[in-house]
């Protein structure tokens, strides 16, 4: 097993195409031929996750964030990005990162979240991202019996044109996952020959891509007993929160910083809208909602043990670990609770 079919599993379950644009996800360090036996999953790519990719003998780390962001300039050992990516490149372990891309896949961030939560009849939040594309394709008319059943294969409707040259040019609409399939399988079927793809942004919709999840509770609960559950099942020691509800049933969610979609929440019916990094403003929520900033950490680790899971079921060959460093960089501080007594009144 090697690199690039890794990078091709996380190809398959988030397409890079999907990245937010400022993004960075992939193979970011290492060869994709470098053979790969166990692979260590976190959220982050800090020193200590290092030493233990080192001292636990793994090829890869497999990460939700991108340890080059934004771009470097230069890699030298004495800055943090550069000591780290030095230590990688010399011990031969190789890093992918699937962030944002993570984030919009169906079964990826927000969706580990919402399960972890115990949420039922989960669906995406926000499925306004739009992932469709116009394909125009030309290519040797020749291949074209090849390429016509390339195409009816992933079930797409295409039209066909004719070229001078002896060229033939398909038409079709494609969704970005569907699409980057099966531009490998045109691209294999080609072998080099000359060939052109016009791809433009259409307006429409996916049903695989999307921000946030949102589900119902088994039951419903109160707004003290669902807090402490939010807080039990992702290990918070505190959460932040505003508003006030007398049940809740609906739930809405975001791992991360997820502010951004409190208005999506409320349009989905949800009393309760989980996310992280939430600004002192946006805490002004009407009456009858309850918004709860978990913290970032806490909102995105579940995607880890997710990764190895499905890391292990897809290469039963391979040993995919979960990290056993907690890199949340963020720590919490309570002042010892003192109990003050009013001296009596002496009348």
């Amino acid at each position: 097993m090697l690199i690039k079919h890794i990078s091709e599993f996380f190809e398959h379950w988030a397409p890079n195409a999907t990245k937010l644009d400022y993004d960075n996800t992939g193979l970011l360090i290492g060869n994709p031929s470098q053979p790969v036996h166990r692979i260590l999953c976190c959220l982050d790519v800090t020193p200590e996750v290092v030493e233990e990719a080192i001292s636990r003998d793994c090829q890869l780390i497999c990460a939700h964030h991108p340890i080059i962001f934004p771009k470097l300039s230069r890699v030298i050992t004495t800055d943090f990005a550069g000591s780290l990516i030095h230590t990688l490149i010399r011990n031969n372990i190789g890093v992918i990162a699937a962030h944002t891309n993570l984030d919009a896949a169906r079964d990826g961030v927000s969706f580990e979240l919402a399960k972890t939560l115990g949420l039922q009849d989960i669906r995406i939040l926000d499925d306004s991202y739009k992932t469709m594309k116009r394909v125009i394709f030309r290519f040797p008319s020749a291949l074209k019996p090849e390429i016509s059943t390339a195409i009816r294969q992933v079930d797409l409707d295409c039209g066909w044109s004719e070229e001078e040259m002896n060229i033939s040019v398909a038409r079709f609409n494609a969704d970005l996952y569907v699409l980057n399939e099966l531009r490998i399988t045109l691209l294999r079927i080609l072998d080099g020959a000359p060939h052109s793809f016009d791809i433009v942004a259409l307006e429409a919709t996916s049903p695989l891509y999307g921000f946030g999840a949102a589900g119902r509770l088994p039951e419903p609960r109160s707004q003290e007993d669902f807090l402490s559950h939010v807080a039990a099942r992702l290990g918070s020691s505190g959460l932040r929160y505003s508003g006030e509800v007398t049940e809740i049933s609906k739930v809405a969610v975001c791992g991360g910083s997820g502010s951004s979609l409190i208005s999506k929440a409320r349009q989905f019916g949800a009393q309760a809208f989980i996310t992280a990094d939430i600004k002192y403003h946006d805490f002004f929520v009407p009456g009858d909602f309850l918004l709860i900033d978990a913290g970032h950490y806490e909102t995105e680790a579940p995607i880890i043990a997710c990764m190895q899971r499905n890391l292990s079921s897809a290469f039963p060959q391979l040993e995919a670990l979960s990290t056993s460093v907690n890199t949340n960089p963020m720590q919490g501080w309570q002042p010892e609770t003192r109990v003050s007594v009013k001296p009596p009144i002496i009348p």
